[in-house]
């Protein structure tokens, strides 16, 4: 980075590329950051902070909603207010800026900055929802943040008004059946319309104009779980639901489902045409073709238009060339994991944050571990892993290992995360945030914090390590002229732990044949 603003200053460095050259360094060292709280009013004002730091009765000590958090949302015009939907069936919206953020992690002592939500709409509240939530999303085109969707278990969609202050329900969209997700073209010039992905083997359109339910698109098998609008045209809409098909619809056409990815598919379709991916009918719609060997959990467009990312409970993330639907086997290794009933998406590096070609994509690994893999998304090797404070990961291990496959208490783990968000108009500190939602209540932040001071802290690691192995082969007693020394407490079990993290990291480090980092 010095070198990059030596050149700046010398005119060698485009302004474009040092500003690049910065957002890279940005997305390559986010950490956690335990000091940053959504902290929900349980945690009352007279409380004792250390008391409550320590936690009480099994809970985490800071949580956002009484259950697990399903879903978040984040403004992308002002980037200011974050909203988050429970399975405590409540929705809370919260001010990202009340939160004065430093320019480098540190974790001693941690001085904790607790957010409280501005508006709470709870099942007690009239006209709200009554179950968990499912999906979560804003109109994009307001100047401000003015209509939240939302949808939940008691099978509707609701439209709400927001202000800085309040939540308040407008319209209920009765679906019949449970909807899993939901959503609304990225374009200005589309019709208003919200597509809704049910338990039911249909696609539902409802209009926000006129408060009702336009028709449905078939197609699917079984339940869809997950949806998206094409960024280059509003009338294409791509679908991934629990047959393992991926298909592509034109809601003009009245027969709208027009394309299909086929996972044995590494040619694609010649003669598309690249601006719409749209080429002749019989050839791109296969009603046998899969695109995974599972349920499909994700399906999106990267900003550009160029490819898409599906994820499926195969334990794969695939790339497609958008416009002719191939397949372009990347590989993410062997410890995806994926057994979602419903929406997992991950989350790609936001646009002017990286270099042409080079985009990562952050997986929230669904094992509980509370782990996050950053991949390079068109070649497929792991760049990093992010790792979030306060999981165990032998508790997780070892009640899975108890519960089997499916055990529950992953449900509601703090290593559980459900939706990943970026914040990237922060007005505070280096401009970039992330915000994961985790199956205890938790909402968590991770922010850049320099390399070197996380270089810094590893090595400081490895000195004590080697502090703590002299200690032990030290004698027990020394003779002195005077009264021998006290025998050093030497914590072994951390010791072991830390042995066992730097043989883990020597070991992932020779698989991908590169250097890895841990935060």
């Amino acid at each position: 980075m010095n070198q990059f603003r030596l050149g700046q200053r010398l005119g060698t460095v485009s302004t474009a590329s040092f500003r690049r050259s910065h957002n890279e360094s940005l997305i390559d060292t986010l950490a956690h950051r335990k000091d940053i709280t959504f902290a929900w009013s349980r945690i009352q004002a007279g409380e004792d902070e250390q008391n409550v730091s320590s936690g009480s009765k099994g809970l985490p000590p800071y949580i956002a909603h009484r259950a697990g958090v399903n879903c978040l949302a984040i403004d992308q015009i002002e980037g200011r207010f974050l909203f988050s939907g429970g399975a405590d069936s409540a929705v809370r919206l919260w001010d990202l800026e009340e939160h004065v953020h430093g320019h480098a992690v540190t974790w001693s002592p941690p001085s904790i900055t607790k957010s409280t939500p501005k508006a709470t709409l709870t099942k007690a509240t009239v006209n709200s929802h009554t179950h968990a939530l499912t999906s979560l999303s804003i109109y994009p085109f307001d100047p401000t943040p003015s209509t939240l969707l939302t949808t939940s278990y008691d099978k509707t969609l609701k439209v709400h008004s927001i202000t800085p202050s309040s939540l308040t329900p407008l319209h209920s969209f009765n679906l019949e059946f449970t909807p899993y997700t939901h959503s609304i073209s990225p374009l200005p010039d589309s019709p208003p319309l919200i597509a809704v992905g049910t338990a039911h083997p249909s696609i539902r359109l409802l209009d926000l104009r006129s408060g009702l339910s336009t028709h449905s698109l078939s197609g699917p098998n079984g339940a869809v779980y997950t949806l998206s609008w094409s960024p280059k045209q509003s009338h294409i809409l791509a679908s991934g639901s629990a047959d393992g098909k991926v298909l592509f619809f034109d809601i003009r056409r009245a027969n709208a489902a027009f394309a299909s990815l086929d996972a044995d598919d590494a040619i694609g379709v010649i003669g598309t045409s690249v601006s719409t991916g749209l080429g002749r009918r019989h050839d791109l719609l296969d009603f046998n073709a899969v695109a995974h060997n599972g349920p499909v959990t994700s399906i999106q467009w990267t900003p550009h238009g160029d490819k898409l990312i599906t994820s499926g409970h195969d334990q794969r993330i695939r790339v497609w060339d958008a416009a002719s639907g191939r397949n372009d086997l990347v590989h993410f290794g062997p410890r995806v994991r994926n057994e979602r009933q419903g929406s997992l998406t991950p989350l790609l590096s936001p646009l002017g944050f990286h270099r042409p070609g080079q985009e990562s994509l952050f997986w929230p690994n669904d094992d509980g571990k509370g782990m996050i893999f950053q991949h390079h998304m068109r070649e497929g090797h792991l760049l990093k892993i992010l790792r979030t404070e306060g999981v165990r990961i032998a508790d997780v291990q070892a009640k899975a290992k108890r519960g089997g496959p499916a055990n529950l208490g992953r449900l509601t783990s703090g290593g559980r995360i459900n939706a990943m968000v970026w914040r990237s108009h922060a007005q505070m500190g280096e401009g970039l945030e992330m915000y994961t939602a985790h199956g205890d209540g938790r909402i968590c932040a991770w922010l850049p914090s320099y390399a070197a001071d996380a270089e810094g802290e590893h090595e400081a690691e490895h000195e004590e390590e080697k502090k703590g192995k002299a200690k032990i082969e030290q004698p027990a007693f020394v003779e002195q002229d005077t009264a021998p020394a006290p025998t050093p407490v030497v914590d072994e079990a951390e010791l072991k732990r830390k042995r066992k993290r730097d043989m883990l990291e020597d070991m992932l480090g020779g698989l991908s044949k590169q250097s890895m980092r841990f935060s």
